[in-house]
């Protein structure tokens, strides 16, 4: 093939690529009201071959390029149809090369790439295991062939990207300073970023937390439309949602609304937005709402109980935290009886002589509940073996024994025996509305270790909770 040949092929194809981007550039002006005028040079049907006017046509994309934010090219990604991958592969081909590598195009190249990625190899948001070769090989139409390296600072974006795995909540996250830890590892590494090595690197890492936020997003989205159906349950129509920038008087028809409308501002990079503390701010609400209603139930059943039922002495438990005279569902003792009716009593009283017995200190233990184990984590063990009558402690006893009941309950309901789940799920629901105002209490008083524990067997109490809910549909 002639020098003269190869010329025209190469002018072909840049114009090709320049009448592809054409229509997302001009709408870039339009649509943000740029104070540049459009190409005449590519408003001509006509490709002309002049290097004059390829210069041209190549000066104009770079007077926008200047007044662009990533911003904006998110927004209008995200709003107008423009073929996703091959724009986003068109628009990747036109940054890299880029000579004048400044915070601007890095904020692009790392919206761009991750959103790239994300087009061609979905996952789901559960799985976070992302290889640095998966990558690779995802990006190798736009980077070429790279060479996999280890970088000092990969470990760090593995250790951010791991903390946001163990998050729980939005909130969680937001509070957490973890993305910009991250933003600002990225922006230390200065000029070696645009390393195409580094840029799969990045890029792994981008997409992690992506994938965290879509975890998160489901996980709260779950949450307020299970706490909706719930209050609508208890007779409850409308919410205070004014902390969250809504009504006093919200109904909770347009918050189950919402949160189809909430998963729109997700499909964006993982950067911090005010829409996603909104969505954290309406989950701690609903759940408080929630929480009061059953702490209401909890404390009008703890009026004296008619002679002959099993009460908790008070000198052992606080008064907030007698349990209600419920029926409650069988269990039994590891010795094969399964006759016993045990009560959450009898269960705390079970789980503690397995604990003494097998003279556990502070460490992850098992415990056998009837037919079934229970995993006690390290500070779980405590409140059993160094607890005492602390109303933290007994908090975290109760709040193991009812999760042991429910799960036991939620086991015979899988392998078809009699259970009682729904006095289990009822009994569950009072003791994770009493933990959580030991959680309240423990942070008013300035106990961080404390609120930590509290919380983290309150999440486990509510994560088997919401999978025992499952049964009753």
């Amino acid at each position: 093939m002639s020098t003269a040949t190869v010329s025209l092929v190469e002018i072909a194809a840049e114009w090709r690529t320049a009448r592809r981007l054409y229509p997302f550039y001009a709408a870039l002006i339009r649509e943000f009201q740029l104070d540049i005028p459009h190409s005449k040079d590519l408003e001509n049907p006509v490709d002309r071959p002049e290097h004059e006017v390829l210069d041209r046509v190549q000066e104009w994309f770079a007077a926008v390029d200047r007044h662009v934010q990533v911003a904006q090219i998110r927004q209008l990604l995200q709003s107008q149809n423009f073929g996703e991958e091959a724009m986003l592969r068109a628009l990747l081909l036109r940054h890299l090369p880029q000579d004048h590598k400044d915070e601007n195009l890095r904020e692009k190249l790392d919206y761009l790439l991750v959103q790239y990625f994300a087009a061609v190899t979905p996952h789901h948001p559960h799985e976070a295991n992302v290889t640095g070769v998966e990558v690779q090989e995802a990006l190798q139409p736009v980077l070429g062939h790279v060479e996999l390296r280890q970088f000092p600072w990969t470990k760090e974006f593995d250790k951010v990207a791991n903390a946001v795995d163990g998050c729980a909540t939005l909130s969680e996250l937001l509070d957490s300073g973890l993305v910009e830890l991250g933003r600002n590892t990225k922006t230390s590494l200065g000029g070696s970023y645009f390393q195409p090595a580094a840029l799969v690197e990045v890029t792994r890492f981008n997409f992690r937390l992506r994938l965290g936020f879509f975890r998160l997003m489901h996980s709260d989205l779950h949450s307020i439309r299970k706490a909706v159906q719930e209050l609508e349950a208890m007779g409850v129509m409308t919410v205070d949602c004014r902390e969250a920038g809504l009504g006093s008087e919200e109904p909770l028809a347009t918050l189950r609304t919402l949160c189809h409308q909430w998963k729109k501002p997700f499909r964006e990079a993982y950067k911090a937005g005010q829409s996603f503390r909104q969505l954290g701010i309406v989950r701690n609400i609903l759940s408080k709402k929630v929480m009061a209603h059953w702490a209401k139930r909890a404390k009008a059943s703890s009026e004296p109980a008619p002679s002959g039922s099993v009460t908790v002495a008070p000198e052992t438990v606080p008064p907030a935290l007698v349990l209600p005279m419920t029926p409650e569902p069988q269990v039994t003792s590891d010795n094969g009886d399964h006759s016993h009716s045990g009560s959450l009593e009898q269960v705390l009283e079970l789980i503690s002589e397995q604990l003494f017995a097998g003279k556990q200190k502070t460490t992850v233990s098992t415990v056998s509940v009837g037919e079934s184990q229970q995993v006690l984590a390290s500070w779980e063990v405590n409140a059993f073996v160094r607890g005492g009558d602390d109303a933290s402690c007994v908090a975290i006893q109760r709040a193991v024994g009812a999760r042991a009941l429910l799960f036991e309950s939620a086991e015979k309901v899988k392998r078809g025996h009699a259970n009682r789940l729904v006095e289990a799920l009822e009994s569950a629901h009072v003791q994770a509305a009493l933990i959580q105002e030991q959680v309240a209490k423990a942070k008013d008083r300035g106990d961080i270790d404390s609120a930590v524990s509290l919380a983290a067997t309150a999440k486990r109490l509510l994560a088997v909770i919401d999978e025992t809910e499952k049964l009753k549909a």
